[in-house]
């Protein structure tokens, strides 16, 4: 009785055994899963971010590329897409160093990303209406060019027509000095044709009508050149102004002009020691700056 008693409780202090190794094979069988399970859990979502942060780094990459492409001469907008491109450069920095593990700054640069692709649309608005507005710019500048071109063009064209019409007018203006005849004279005022006899000569022309001259009082000089071209002046060597230079004239005459026919005398005295050259003698006539009549005389 006592031996069956005794392997009763054997065989049951054995089955307790049994149960609780199974129960623990099962707990850690159990751990053991749930941790194999972790483990592949948080190697996927390591994968994931790693992929994600490589994946971020090619974006912010060809952002960057981006910003480079564009172009503008508005020294603001350019100074704005420095800033911006040194911003993305120093983010992929920061990404590079972040641990893959750390999921809060990933997605903070993800909206980082997002932020600078905005920045971007913004200026590209902004590149888009400048070069709009600069080639509406540069055509209007186009147009005002050739206008003012074609203005020059007419103003020259008036100016050229003007200046004509002018020249003519001032050619029309001057007053002619016409039936231009030159006497020599004697000593007791008689005509002659002697050059030892001639002490004056007398220079008679009448001053043609003319309805646009200036009237008034005229200065009208006479110039006579000997044979030899030697100017006939008085002792005190009289010049006058003539296309811009100071020139000797033999006698001056004040006339009074009304636009009418003027008859007029001037003489002039031979007052020089010795006879005059024999040849041919001539006399130029000047008036208001243009030289107006000539007329020439033979001594023998």
């Amino acid at each position: 009785m006592k031996e069956f008693n005794s392997a009763s409780g054997k065989g049951t202090g054995y089955k307790i055994t049994i149960t609780v190794l199974l129960l623990l094979l099962a707990g850690v069988s159990y751990l053991y899963f749930n941790q194999t399970e972790q483990t592949e859990q948080k190697i996927t979502e390591l994968t994931q971010v790693s992929h994600e942060k490589e994946d971020l780094t090619f974006q912010f990459q060809n952002l960057l590329d981006d910003y480079d492409q564009l172009e503008t001469t508005n020294d603001s907008i350019a100074s704005q897409l420095s800033h911006e491109k040194e911003r993305i450069k120093t983010l992929m920095n920061q990404l590079r160093v972040t641990k893959t593990e750390n999921k809060v700054q990933i997605e903070k640069y993800k909206k980082e990303l997002q932020t600078l692709r905005d920045i971007m649309k913004g200026f590209i608005h902004q590149i888009d209406s400048l070069n709009t507005l600069n080639i509406v710019l540069t055509e209007e500048n186009t147009q005002i060019k050739k206008q003012i071109t074609t203005a020059k063009t007419e103003n020259k064209k008036l100016t050229e027509k003007y200046n004509e019409a002018a020249n003519k007018v001032a050619l029309a203006s001057v007053i002619k000095a016409i039936d231009v005849t030159m006497i020599p004279l004697n000593q007791k005022g008689k005509e002659t044709t002697r050059a030892k006899k001639t002490k004056r000569f007398s220079v008679s022309f009448s001053l043609d009508e003319n309805v646009i001259a200036l009237k008034g009082t005229k200065n009208v000089y006479i110039r006579i050149t000997d044979p030899q071209e030697h100017i006939l002046i008085q002792d005190n060597q009289p010049v006058f102004s003539y296309e811009g230079e100071e020139i000797a004239y033999s006698a001056l005459r004040q006339i009074e002009y009304d636009g009418n026919t003027t008859n007029t005398v001037v003489y002039f005295e031979h007052t020089e020691e010795g006879t005059l050259l024999e040849g041919s003698y001539k006399v130029d006539i000047f008036c208001d700056g243009s030289m107006i009549g000539s007329g020439t005389a033979q001594l023998k």
